[in-house]
């Protein structure tokens, strides 16, 4: 059995559905840490008839699995180590275009495919490798569940023996913007105009063009003239397939070379973003033609760039032992770093099943025993999934309605057209920036007050879920019993959610010890605030000891501001103080702050004046 399939199977094992009712108030309901094992193999979570297997978003909140899954990366990481070249170069390929097509090295196969054309399998060595990509060519003869011989004759009984083993595409996970998509001639059913692109157009994301078809090893698509660095994020790796002899890394080429160096540099990663072993690279200039393609060509703008091209297609494999792991590092690697030189096209990156896990261990962002994939608040605290990504797209019970296509993403968050192709058309929320992103994160702002508070929930122990742990949540991960999941907070009225902007206590930047003002004169006392929404002037008239509320009457007008003005005062005036008291509406944690107190010192002006008689004050007498 595969380590693919073996880790699947746990996890499913591992999922708890106790019931499909999506009523956040109802449902069985499922104590912190709880395990239900699930006696179906195949579950739809999210009813959108996509099952979990192949959907790409298993609750539809919104958010791709690949995110949910913990599956993003940073790619902030530090120069990678020298790399050495491999020489396994692949020297014969067969696909399924138009049922069964193959070509090799030194014997290329005069038809070009340009429609099609599923890797089935390919030659490094003396070893031919099964794909396991499903074909009648493909022949499975002691009933295994692996190909263990090939049809390349067509007569129904297989002729070549093929490496019992299973291949998939990975999916990167850095958003794939730039370069030159390339589509199979006929793929839009035009041999005489490029009508594409088909996969993604308006500023959409190019990765789908990497893992089209069975397995995602549809060699109809690739991406040239890269010149960049992409990110692939592993589950794991089986170690026992260091140094077997197996191959377990299938990478591409799928146009011409130019001059200079044309190359794929990999290497290996931890968790942590350590650099493991040494990388490997392929020297395109130096691997043999495998084959050929026709296809048409499109610009980042989505306007043709030629049609009807021909294109050479080169493969190289590597075995795990080439990367120089110790055996410590060798169970540490789960990210891949995939350097593309310039000129370099590749078709598809793919691994050998029984090497690598290909999905990441599912993440469970608040340890209440259900993945964020199926969590519909995965980080429990009373602000659902949806609401806290972004996209803005109503929901019910925390899903959202609607059409979905065969990727199990909502069309609502896909951009027009473009709805099968795994990308949304947003960015999911990270509102400080620090690669947590916001429906993960009990603190979306850094500000030290917890999201759930800021939503306007309750949480009397502070371990920033909702309500007191331990909690109990339903089927779907909404909290049960506890409050919550109502519209979140804005207490500063600005359209942004309070959990989401980073607030403070109200501060006093200068404030005066006392206020000069004449009798019988207008005056004001004013200090300089920050991160105030609201003000409330108190006097005391017993020397400081009570203070009281005073408002926009009598002598007063100001008294919600920052400027208090006293209209015509008098010398009974002189001595009382006077204090404001400051809110911020947007930060709950500690929405208040008293000013000190400010004496009040009422004056007889020196000067006074009648119509015909000027007095002046002797204020020594």
């Amino acid at each position: 059995m595969s380590t693919t399939k073996l880790f699947f199977g746990i996890f499913l094992l591992g999922v708890i559905l106790l019931n499909s009712d999506l009523d956040l108030t109802k449902g069985s309901s499922l104590t912190h840490k709880d395990a239900v094992p699930i006696n179906y193999v195949n579950p739809d979570t999210d009813g959108d008839g996509i099952p979990d297997d192949i959907d790409q978003d298993d609750d539809n909140d919104g958010i791709p699995d690949i995110y949910e899954d913990g599956c993003e990366t940073n790619v902030g990481f530090g120069s990678p180590p020298p790399s050495n070249t491999t020489t396994n170069y692949v020297t014969s390929i067969y696909t399924d275009y138009r049922g069964f097509w193959s070509s090799s090295v030194g014997s290329l196969n005069p038809k070009a495919y340009d429609d099609v054309s599923t890797l089935l399998g390919f030659t490094v060595g003396s070893s031919t490798y099964a794909t396991g990509v499903t074909s009648p060519r493909m022949m499975d003869n002691d009933s295994n569940g692996y190909f263990d011989q090939m049809d390349t004759d067509g007569n129904g009984t297989g002729d070549l023996g093929v490496e019992e083993t299973s291949w998939s595409a990975l999916k990167p996970v850095t958003k794939i913007q730039s370069g030159i998509r390339l589509e199979g001639r006929s793929v839009d059913g035009n041999n005489g105009q490029a009508d594409g692109p088909l996969l993604t157009t308006g500023g959409i994301p190019f990765n789908p063009y990497l893992y089209q078809g069975e397995r995602g090893l549809d060699m109809t698509y690739a991406i040239a003239n890269i010149g960049n660095a992409w990110y692939f994020r592993l589950g794991g790796t089986n170690t026992p397939a260091y140094g077997d002899g197996i191959m377990d890394i299938l990478l591409t080429q799928g146009a011409q070379l130019s001059g200079g160096s044309n190359y794929n540099r990999l290497h290996l990663l931890d968790e942590n973003g350590n650099y493991l072993g040494n990388g490997v690279e392929v020297n395109w200039n130096s691997t043999p033609i495998v084959g050929n393609s026709m296809i048409d060509q499109y610009n980042v703008n989505d306007t043709p760039n030629n049609k009807n091209v021909k294109k050479n297609i080169r493969l190289a494999a590597v075995e795990l032992s080439e990367f120089g792991l110790s055996p410590a590092e060798r169970a540490q690697a789960v990210i891949f770093r995939l350097e593309i030189s310039a000129n370099a096209d590749p078709v598809f990156f793919a691994v050998n099943d029984d090497s690598f896990i290909t999905g990441c261990s599912p993440t469970d962002s608040d340890g209440d025993g259900l993945a964020n994939g199926l969590d519909l608040d995965s980080d429990n605290d009373g602000i659902l999934d949806a609401v806290e990504a972004g996209h803005g797209v109503a929901t019910i019970n925390g899903r959202i309605p609607g059409p979905v296509g065969t990727d199990g993403i909502p069309d609502a968050v896909q951009a027009p057209s473009q709805y099968n192709n795994g990308t949304i058309n947003y960015s999911i929320a990270d509102s400080n920036s620090d690669n947590i992103l916001d429906y993960a994160s009990t603190d979306s702002d850094s500000d030290g007050c917890n999201d759930v508070l800021e939503a306007g929930h309750a949480d009397p122990d502070g371990d920033g879920f909702l309500g007191n742990s331990p909690v109990t949540i339903n089927s779907t991960g909404i909290v049960m019993g506890q409050g919550g999941y109502n519209t979140p907070l804005d207490g500063d009225g600005n359209s942004v959610y309070d959990y989401t902007e980073a607030g403070n206590t109200p501060t006093i930047s200068t404030i005066p010890a006392s206020a000069v003002v004449f009798d019988g004169h207008s005056g004001n006392i004013s200090l300089t605030t920050n991160h105030t929404t609201q003000y409330q002037w108190q006097i005391s008239t017993d020397g400081g000891t009570t203070f009281v509320d005073i408002f926009d009457m009598g002598p007063y007008s100001g008294t919600d501001t920052d400027t208090l003005t006293i209209n015509n005062p008098d010398m009974d005036m002189d001595g009382y103080q006077y204090r404001v008291e400051l809110y911020n509406d947007a930060y709950v944690c500690s929405p208040s702050t008293t000013s000190n107190s400010i004496t009040l010192d009422v004056r007889v002006r020196t000067v006074i004046s009648n119509r015909k008689i000027t007095f002046r004050v002797n204020q020594q007498q």
